[in-house]
């Protein structure tokens, strides 16, 4: 029983260590710590929200606001950043791609010559001959039936269950709290939720992990997502906007 618990308390001990190495979770929890020390917050955010075209070096702007706006300002090129670590991704794996197919097909035209000559130099049994084994199948591919069945479930099966979901919720348990001039734009956000491609992070974190072939393989598969998902998530968006917000 000890063993047990010791083991558990082990694999807890690794998705921690794991979770704690996650610049999102990192960010996260910083902020909450910041925000919930008073003192601190006072040096970095003033009382009202400043605008962005407020100068620093106003005089009712706190001491550390230049941080904090430099900060800001970084995290607006996440996204632009996050869309090219992508995209870089998944075309070096597909560059790495074909660079594997040249060098097998190499490979199999370099075998193809010598066992011909072979053949021609050396009598062989009536019949037999030598089988050539197959290039490839290194496995570490999605199939095109995989590839689909993930593009059908996401940018398909999810809005649907995001509304059967919403249905249930709002319609049947009345649970959506009530929340007034607001109640109808959560409603949408709940939908839309279920109608956007995978999260770019699932990626990040494979590749801050060192998972590089699991991450370029996922790249593959979100690029996809939001290449399908300029069209289903303009439909799923515009009938959740109908349904919810009707004009």
């Amino acid at each position: 029983m000890s063993h047990t618990w010791s083991a558990v308390a082990d694999a807890v001990l690794v998705v921690l260590v794991r979770l704690a190495k996650t610049p999102a979770l990192q960010a996260a929890f910083s902020a909450i710590l910041l925000a919930s020390v008073p003192s601190i917050k006072r040096l970095l955010v003033a009382s009202s929200s400043p605008s962005s075209s407020t100068k620093p070096a106003d005089p009712s702007q706190p001491p550390l606001y230049f941080v904090y706006d430099a900060v800001s300002t970084l995290g607006q090129a996440q996204v632009p950043v996050s869309m090219i670590m992508l995209s870089g991704t998944a075309t070096l794996r597909f560059m790495k791609t074909l660079r594997k197919k040249a060098i097998r097909t190499a490979k199999d035209t370099h075998s193809d010559h010598s066992d011909h000559s072979e053949e021609e130099d050396s009598p062989l049994v009536a019949g037999g001959g030598r089988r050539k084994k197959k290039a490839g199948g290194g496995g570490d591919e999605f199939s095109a039936r995989a590839v689909a069945a993930i593009l059908v479930g996401r940018t398909v099966l999810m809005p649907l269950a995001g509304l059967g979901w919403w249905w249930v919720l709002q319609v049947w348990l009345g649970a959506i709290p009530d929340i007034r001039g607001h109640s109808k734009i959560l409603q949408l956000v709940i939908l839309i939720e279920s109608a956007v491609p995978t999260a770019q992070n699932v990626v990040m974190l494979l590749l801050v992990h060192g998972r590089m072939e699991q991450g370029e393989q996922l790249a593959q598969i979100v690029l996809a997502q939001m290449a399908v998902s300029v069209l289903t998530f303009t439909l799923a968006c515009s009938f959740f906007q109908w349904l919810v917000i009707p004009m």
